[in-house]
C-alpha cells in the first residue's frame, strides 16, 4: 500500500482517522511512500504543530522507519505518469478531482508500483486510482 501524505499527516496529528489508518496499516504488508510525500507531510506538520521543517521530518522519519514504510523513488516512469495524471485529474483540467501536484506523483508510484494509494480526502474518489480512503 503506497501511503499519500494526507494520510501519514492525518496519523501524526492524531486526527480522528488516525485510529482506522494505524489499524489498516498494521493489516498490510508491504507499505511504501515516497520523498515527495515525506516532504509534503513533514512541511504540512511544520505548520501545524509551529515548529521547524527539520523538526517536523525527524516526526516524519521516526515514524516512516518505526512502521517499516519503504521509500521508493521518484523515476522518470513515475513523472511520466505523474504528467498523464495531470493531464485528466489536475485542478488546472476543471475535474471533479481537483489534484495538485503532490496528489498526481502518489497517485503515480501507486500506479506504478501497482499498489493500493491510502488516502485522506474526497479528490482520489474521482480517479480511477484504486485505494482505501480514510475520512473527508
Amino acid at each position: 500500500m503506497m501511503l499519500d501524505a494526507s494520510v501519514i499527516v492525518a496519523n501524526l496529528l492524531e486526527e480522528p482517522e488516525a485510529g482506522r489508518i494505524r489499524a489498516a496499516l498494521a493489516e498490510e504488508a508491504g507499505l511504501v511512500t515516497t520523498p515527495l510525500a515525506i516532504f509534503e507531510a513533514s512541511t504540512r506538520i511544520a505548520i501545524v504543530r509551529a515548529m521547524s521543517v527539520a523538526q517536523a521530518y525527524a516526526v516524519v522519519s521516526t515514524f516512516i522507519e518505526g512502521s517499516q514504510v519503504s521509500i521508493i523513488p521518484i523515476d522518470a516512469a513515475v513523472g511520466r505518469d505523474a504528467h498523464l495524471c495531470a493531464s485528466r485529474y489536475h485542478h488546472l483540467t476543471g475535474h471533479a478531482a481537483r489534484l495538485n501536484m503532490g496528489d498526481c506523483f502518489a497517485y503515480a508510484a501507486a500506479k506504478s508500483a501497482g499498489l493500493k494509494l491510502a488516502y485522506k480526502g474526497n479528490d482520489f474518489v474521482h480517479t480511477d486510482i484504486d485505494g482505501i480512503r480514510f475520512g473527508a
